[in-house]
């Protein structure tokens, strides 16, 4: 089976592409349009709510087709269409509405394609890492560049630059054919009730509270950074040095991660993001100390999504590959996403301080759960 190298790692770069321009500029264009610090807040939080259901519900048909690509085609497609809502009304309940609709398709797509891509990979999955890192790429081109754009053109073309991110993603989908293996009739898949062992509801609780320490970052970090002092160009320059940091280390995981484990790689990451915050809160108006603060995303999210990817590997049966990537980001990145935007929308008009303190105490639990209930292997 041939690897398609440079379509697998084309999905991944438009497809965070389109967080690279979610996660920096999205608040800001919220902003402009007149929505106060409680809605946006609030969008974000519906932004990774769909993830609760949508993964878990695309997971249980994509592990019951011959071929899943077609869960990420329609998907990508379905996403597309559903934000071109944005260019009717630019009103905040109508933007609730259109939010929801894309994101629960969009939201739907990558642990699929996770399964497609480790299943192209077959017993090289090491060079996942190396096939992610474009993703990474992504990420940082659309945060440098249109970080400088935006300084001189209108942050009102935030969603023109979404949509033909949108579109991209969906016609390089269609290019992608599905590394599938034939259903076994005669061999039903496993239940999802042998994930719910000790091992795995502790990873679980301890990603959900990952996601949910990085809540005021995610939400925030844009608006915290101008407020600072920062421009556009400076702002999406250190949401691209995060994810820089992250390729880097993407590149190299495949030596790194033999060596450490997945469970010592996994509570480094969770040890980072207990400092980061801290930091974050203390030292934004530093700029030295902010170009530190951004390369921990290396630990924060990179060595903690390819620890999480490995574990997944390692710990879910075959016939359960889709629902067990599902139920992962519908945990982590869903619920606990969703509950780190609405605790930020709460805490954040208070002060920054209280919820980025959150942040590090639900991290230093995470450590916590991590280490009472998971194989240390």
């Amino acid at each position: 089976m041939t690897l398609p190298h440079a379509r697998l790692s084309g999905f991944y770069l438009f497809y965070f592409a389109i967080l690279g321009i979610l996660l920096p500029f999205w608040p800001l264009y919220l902003s402009s349009i007149g929505l106060n610090i409680a809605e946006i807040g609030t969008l974000m939080a519906v932004l990774m709510m769909t993830r609760i259901v949508s993964p878990m519900l695309w997971g249980h048909i994509g592990d019951r087709i011959s071929r899943r690509m077609r869960v990420v085609q329609w998907g990508s497609f379905a996403a597309a269409v559903c934000f071109t809502g944005v260019f009717l009304r630019t009103d905040y309940y109508w933007l609730l509405w259109i939010v929801a609709g894309y994101s629960f398709f969009w939201n739907a797509v990558l642990p699929q394609f996770e399964v497609v891509t480790l299943r192209y990979l077959g017993d090289q999955h090491h060079r996942y890492s190396q096939i992610r890192a474009w993703g990474s790429a992504g990420f940082i081109g659309a945060a440098i560049g249109l970080g400088w754009y935006f300084d001189m053109a209108s942050i009102r073309h935030v969603p023109i630059m979404l949509l033909v991110c949108f579109v991209a993603l969906w016609v390089l989908a269609l290019s992608i054919p599905g590394a599938e293996k034939p259903i076994q009739h005669n061999n039903p898949a496993p239940p999802i009730s042998l994930l719910l062992n000790k091992n795995v509801i502790g990873f679980i609780v301890a990603g959900l509270l990952m996601q949910l320490a990085h809540g005021p970052y995610y939400t925030y970090f844009s608006l915290f950074v101008e407020e600072a002092g920062y421009s556009k160009q400076s702002t999406g320059f250190y949401w691209a040095l995060g994810a820089i940091s992250e390729t880097l280390l993407f590149l190299v995981m495949h030596k790194i991660l033999p060596k450490t484990g997945t469970y010592r790689l996994f509570q480094f990451a969770l040890l980072c993001s207990v400092a980061r915050w801290i930091l974050l809160d203390y030292w934004v108006s530093n700029a030295a100390a902010l170009f530190f603060i951004q390369i921990m995303h290396a630990g924060t999210f990179g060595a903690f999504h390819a620890a999480s990817i490995d574990f997944l590997r390692r710990y879910v049966p075959e016939g359960l590959s889709g629902q067990g990537q599902a139920l992962y980001s519908m945990c982590c990145y869903g619920v606990g996403g969703a509950l780190g935007s609405l605790l930020s929308a709460w805490l954040w008009p208070i002060s920054p301080t209280y919820a980025f303190a959150m942040a590090s105490g639900v991290s230093l639990l995470a450590v916590f759960i991590a280490y009472m209930t998971m194989n240390k292997s």
